[in-house]
């Protein structure tokens, strides 16, 4: 399989669609965790201007510049629901460029930040004194080797097959732990008190 190695800024750009309309109000303002998944935002938004959060439209990616708060991880999600959502301007967005879905996969690239490598790379390569950057331009300068779209799918649904798997097994886990948890509380109880 022949892989093309790319700087990424070749295939990505820069999202600032505002909430200027005030469309969205403080149930759709979202961060992004060290998971790499958009969560509810913490923050305080009392009296936050909303009209100056920007937009993450389905498909869109989203990361926090500053890294020097996040411990060994570049926070970075992908909106995959099916609804528009808002953040402060402190994120950066982007989407992969119209002409280039041909040659890059969306879910693709979330499994090429999904990996360890990638946070070490970002950590390493974030710069300031009292607080940490990894900017736009850093993003656009990442080296990515791409294999052609249908190989790009099969990476995905291994992955995908392979998360389900294990959250799976963790689900299990946790059910046999309640059960087990409940047969000794049950012995516990039917047990004579000298016993005990």
């Amino acid at each position: 399989m022949a892989l093309n190695k790319y700087k990424l800024g070749r295939f990505i750009e820069k999202l600032d669609n505002k909430n200027s309309d005030l469309r969205y109000g403080v149930e759709y303002a979202v961060g992004v965790s060290n998971e790499k998944e958009l969560m509810p935002t913490k923050a305080d938004l009392n009296g936050r201007n909303l009209a100056k959060f920007s937009i993450i439209y389905p498909g869109d990616f989203v990361y926090n510049h500053r890294t020097s708060r996040h411990g060994d991880k570049f926070c970075i999600a992908y909106n995959t629901t099916q609804e528009n959502l808002i953040c402060t301007e402190d994120y950066t967005i982007f989407r992969i460029k119209d002409d280039c879905k041909n040659k890059l996969l969306n879910e693709y690239l979330y499994m090429f930040f999904h990996r360890p490598e990638m946070d070490r790379f970002v950590m390493y390569s974030s710069w300031g004194s009292s607080t940490e950057f990894f900017n736009w331009d850093d993003v656009c300068d990442i080296d990515i080797e791409l294999p052609d779209l249908q190989t790009q799918q099969k990476y995905v649904d291994i992955y995908n097959a392979m998360v389900a798997n294990q959250q799976s097994y963790e689900s299990g886990l946790e059910d046999l732990k309640l059960v087990c948890d409940g047969y000794i509380e049950n012995l516990r109880r039917n047990m004579p008190c000298e016993k005990i």
